[in-house]
């Protein structure tokens, strides 16, 4: 457990904006995990107390620069470039207007409270695209993620 949070001291204290060399695979998915566990119990009380969602936001924008740079220095340790991540970008700009397009249709901004068939349709036609296009580019990212480091030194500098 002291571990556990050794690593997620490295990337939050210690390396947050750091973008070269590597990170081991422990430092990764401990802070992978960490930073899931604490957001998710965030999104249950800001989701009871609405005007705590402001907390919410404040702290995913706040882990955005950390979790970026150790996914990027996770990379490096397998021997990938942090190119592989730019492709990402669109899909994320594609998942956040689809949220806000159905927040246009959804059912507090209708005149009747019923959904029609079109609007269920638009809706299983966004989630299920969201899915799948993340899904399909996600994939070779999560290889590389859970793949063994390089035990030597590689472009990106010697095994930490």
């Amino acid at each position: 457990m002291n571990d556990f949070f050794k690593q997620i001291k490295i990337v939050l204290l210690k390396k947050p904006f750091d973008f070269s060399g590597r990170a081991s695979k422990k430092e990764y998915w401990s802070f992978w995990f960490f930073t899931q566990l604490t957001s998710l119990i965030l999104l249950i009380v800001s989701l009871r107390a609405k005007p705590l969602v402001i907390f919410f936001i404040i702290y995913i924008l706040i882990l955005l620069i950390p979790s970026l740079a150790v996914t990027v220095r996770r990379l490096h340790d397998v021997n990938k470039s942090s190119l592989w991540l730019i492709g990402f970008g669109p899909f994320v700009l594609i998942a956040y207007m689809s949220i806000f397009l159905l927040s246009l249709i959804a059912p507090g901004n209708q005149t009747s409270a019923q959904m029609d068939i079109f609007q269920i349709l638009l809706i299983m036609t966004y989630i299920f695209g969201i899915f799948a296009t993340a899904l399909w580019y996600c994939f070779p990212i999560f290889m590389f993620l859970v793949q063994e480091g390089d035990q030597e030194e590689n472009r990106f500098g010697p095994n930490e």
